[in-house]
Formats: structure tokens, C-alpha cells, sequence
């Protein structure tokens, strides 16, 4: 996995999979100061990208006219925005903003499927859901608003956690570790990094001691 220098270099690195969610790695797209400084949707074909990359969908039905692409990504980089304003008012102890809901919600107002009984096996039955009728930007914003109710129903919000590395990274991540001590985006990243940097503080100290 590329380090955060080498993100801010390259000209679209590979996507991040840190947040424990894909929500959460959506927040991530951008990693603005003091990370990397990174944007990781661009263009519309990185909108579908990472949604394949994240096993949200398939790529299908997920194309926009040119005229479209501008007014699309836009819309999908608002989502975003608010929905990392959303995660730090939940992270500062403030909740889930009731605008937020509603514009989640409009999205669900949106979709189009049906569902219909359905059996495995000879016993078992359960609820079989249709393709989505929506097409283009409308059936991205709607995948992403389900990824999002999807996290705020399951997570504890008391596991949200900014990188402990706050000088030069902004990634947030979900702490699903068994006792919940996770510090770092990444020990190959900035956990890594943080113990050299203690290291070299300690050999300071103790070469200063020794004057």
C-alpha cells in the first residue's frame, strides 16, 4: 500500500480500504490537510470505479452522458461532504444531523425495486430483491445512501475514530477490533512512521543526556 507521500504524488493511487466499512471508506475519497491532500474521485468512471472496488456494484447501469458527468460528480462529492461533516458531529458527541437524514431519505424516496418471496430449498424462504430501476447518477447516490443508513443503523459511534497520526493524516476508520484499541489508519502507514519518529525522539533525548 502506497504511503501517505506517495499518495499525494501519484497521479490516482489505488483506493484506500481503512475505514472497516465501505461508508466509511467513501468519507475517505478524500483526504484533505493535513493528509495527503488527495482526490480520489475525480472523474465519473473513479465514482464507478470505486464502487466496484468496493463490491457495492457491479459497474452496471452506472453510465452518463457527458453532459451529465459535472452536475453528477458534484452531487456525489456533496453527498460526501456532508456525510464527513455527519461522521465529525457524531465523533464530537453532536449525533446525526437531522438534515442529513432527510437528504438520505430523498435518495430512498427515489429507488425503484420490488421484492418477492423466494425459497431455498424444500423450508426456507426469504425476501428476494429486484435490480434497481435507476440509471446513472441517481442509482449511485442511492447505493451510497444505503451503504450510509447501513453503517448509522449497525455501528456503535463510540468505535469512530480519527487516525491517531492528526499531523499529517485525516483518514477516520471503524475500530472493529476484539478490545477496540486501534490507533492507526494503518500500522504500515502511519503506525510505522509514528514509532521511527519515537525512536529518533528517544536516541535525541538520550544523546542530549549524555552531554
Amino acid at each position: 500500500m502506497a504511503s501517505v507521500p506517495e499518495l499525494a504524488t501519484s497521479k490516482r493511487p489505488d483506493f484506500l480500504s481503512l475505514g472497516a466499512h465501505p461508508a466509511i471508506d467513501f468519507a475517505n475519497t478524500l483526504l484533505p490537510p493535513p493528509g495527503a491532500d488527495v482526490e480520489f474521485l475525480k472523474n465519473w468512471q473513479d465514482v464507478t470505479d470505486w464502487l466496484k472496488a468496493s463490491d457495492l456494484s457491479d459497474g452496471q447501469n452506472l453510465e452518463i452522458s457527458k453532459s451529465e458527468i459535472s452536475e453528477a460528480l458534484e452531487t456525489v462529492r456533496h453527498l460526501r461532504r456532508t456525510w464527513k461533516n455527519t461522521l465529525e458531529e457524531i465523533m464530537t458527541g453532536h449525533g446525526v444531523p437531522p438534515q442529513f437524514i432527510k437528504q438520505l431519505n430523498h435518495f430512498f424516496a427515489i429507488e425503484t425495486f420490488s421484492e418477492a418471496l423466494c425459497m431455498k430449498g424444500k423450508r426456507s424462504f426469504h425476501l428476494c430483491r429486484s435490480r434497481s430501476l435507476l440509471r446513472g447518477k441517481d442509482l449511485a447516490l442511492a447505493i451510497l445512501a444505503r451503504s450510509i443508513a447501513e453503517f448509522l443503523i449497525t455501528a456503535e459511534f463510540k468505535y469512530l475514530r480519527h487516525c491517531a497520526n492528526t499531523d499529517s493524516c485525516s483518514i477516520i476508520f471503524y475500530d472493529t477490533t476484539k478490545n477496540h484499541r486501534r490507533q492507526w489508519c494503518s500500522n504500515s502507514m502511519c503506525g510505522n512512521r509514528y514509532k521511527v519518529a519515537e525512536f529518533r525522539r528517544r536516541q535525541r533525548t538520550h544523546a542530549r543526556a549524555q552531554r
